[in-house]
């Protein structure tokens, strides 16, 4: 496997793709929803990275974004099915949040309890919101849950659970 990241200037962006990746993020229990915009223009900038198997099968993705200055957000953790309970997950998350933003603060929510391990074993700590700064919570609201079916989203999802982490910059 490997992990690398996609853009639009080395990856065209297949409209396709970015169709079912919105299409899964609304399905799917444990993500939020992601337009297939925010998706598009998260690729262009470089802060999609997949998990590539053989010919270049996706395997996975995970989204990095910018929150708020020195504030990152992991979002959107996604392994097929078929491919899951091999690392995947985890070998997406290292690079995403451990190697490429290792002097940020890096915030994640999820309610899968194998993510969470997984997170915690990369030195995240549980936190509850109200301990980021105004800033980062109002900016987290004001970029990823604008439109009415990711707000809806992110309150069922927030019904089963959210465990909020983040690893604080060195």
């Amino acid at each position: 496997m490997r992990v690398r990241i996609i853009n639009a200037k080395d990856t065209p962006v297949d409209p396709g793709f970015v169709q079912k990746m919105s299409e899964i993020t609304l399905q799917d229990k444990g993500l939020a929803y992601r337009s297939p915009n925010l998706i598009k223009n998260s690729i262009q900038a470089g802060f999609f990275l997949v998990a590539l198997g053989e010919s270049n099968k996706i395997l996975g993705w995970i989204e990095k974004y910018k929150i708020w200055e020195d504030w990152w957000g992991l979002s959107t953790l996604y392994v097929f099915p078929e491919y899951r309970n091999l690392g995947i997950g985890r070998g997406l998350l290292i690079p995403a949040g451990v190697k490429d933003l290792k002097n940020k603060n890096i915030f994640a929510a999820t309610t899968n309890s194998e993510v969470q391990s997984v997170l915690e074993g990369l030195n995240f700590k549980k936190v509850v919101l109200s301990q980021l700064p105004l800033m980062v919570r109002i900016n987290l609201l004001l970029t990823r849950y604008l439109n009415i079916k990711s707000l809806l989203k992110l309150l069922e999802v927030r019904s089963r659970g959210f465990v909020y982490f983040v690893r604080f910059a060195k």
